[in-house]
């Protein structure tokens, strides 16, 4: 086919669908195919949807990649205005979820169809939106209103499994498992990559060059790219002694220090009447935290910084060391 197809995964019947596959498998391709052929056969819409509205300077070459698929021959496809056209009537719409907040009494009774396409972060230079999910899931609701027929197709490499969406719906799907449900059903993640397209891509020159190496890791076997279990330690010590809890982004975590063998853990698992509780913002604090948002009042994460730059600190998994890094960083830790 040369492409990846939808078929399987949403057999599941979820409402959310998170697809991960290997670099150049052709998801956004896929994608564009299936909502194309619902449009001409029930006139069910669409939407495409990018973070910021600059990810969508170069919409209006949408269709270029797919107007020479026989399946289409005959039919007029256009982009105007963020619209999509076929045929000359409206199909879909290209919207930032940036500004999505300003669409509340827009109506989009027609669209089925939802594509979030890179929906996780490869780079420094862009950030995900301050309560991305809430703000995507205000959006969804915006569209879909009290349908129960709308889609969404949340399209990405795998570039880490540590992100808003999966963490906010408690989700943390396995490199080696392909499908991970969730929420009832309502969730899905697929981790998915294509032996005989993995073949092909190791044949070219430049997939001899990654071959073995981190990146090429990533973009042919599709093994989360940032995901580095570096410091990792499912389980602390029993003598471990509780130090002190920080919120950050909502999210808890405890530190505990081991005499014996010298080292930080860190973990979700906190003791609730501590009194060593550090909120990191003000929209984290109220009455059980005292808050603490810089190095200068907060002596005992300054303990805990010496320990991590001596490799003297381990996490209990992947999402604990992320929302640790977050703290650091919103700490000014470098």
């Amino acid at each position: 086919m040369g492409w990846y197809n939808y078929d399987r995964v949403l057999s599941y019947n979820a409402l959310f669908n998170f697809i991960l596959t290997t670099r150049g498998l052709g998801k956004t391709y896929g994608a564009k195919i299936r909502v194309i052929k619902k449009y001409l056969k029930k006139g069910e819409q669409f939407i495409y949807v990018r973070r910021y509205k600059d990810e969508l300077s170069t919409i209006d070459t949408f269709f270029n990649d797919v107007i020479n698929n026989i399946e289409f021959e005959g039919h007029e496809f256009k982009v105007q205005n963020k619209k999509f056209y076929i045929d000359g009537n409206i199909c879909g719409y290209a919207i930032p979820l940036s500004i999505s907040q300003r669409l509340k009494s827009t109506s989009y009774p027609n669209v089925t169809t939802i594509i979030f396409d890179e929906f996780i972060i490869n780079t420094n230079n862009i950030r995900y939106l301050t309560n991305e999910v809430i703000t995507f899931l205000e959006f969804f609701e915006t569209v879909a209103r009290k349908r129960d027929n709308v889609r969404v197709l949340f399209l990405a490499n795998n570039i880490s499994l540590i992100n808003p969406y999966f963490q906010y719906f408690n989700c943390t799907p396995k490199n080696n498992e392909r499908f991970t449900v969730a929420k009832d059903g309502e969730v899905i993640v697929e981790i998915y990559k294509d032996e005989e397209f993995n073949e092909e891509k190791y044949k070219t020159k430049f997939g001899k060059l990654i071959c073995g190496t981190t990146y090429g890791n990533y973009a042919i076997e599709n093994e989360s790219l940032k995901d580095d279990n570096t410091f990792i330690q499912p389980y602390k010590p029993k003598d471990a002694v509780f130090a002190f809890t920080t919120i950050y982004k909502g999210v808890e975590l405890g530190y505990w220090l081991s005499f014996t063998d010298d080292i930080f853990y860190v973990t979700k698992e906190i003791q609730p009447n501590s009194q060593h509780r550090y909120s990191i913002t003000k929209e984290d604090h109220d009455i059980n935290y005292t808050m603490v948002n810089s190095m200068n009042n907060f002596i005992m994460f300054k303990e805990f910084v010496r320990y991590f730059r001596y490799s003297m600190v381990r996490f209990k998994d992947i999402e604990v060391k992320y929302n640790c890094y977050d703290t650091m960083k919103f700490l000014n830790i470098r």
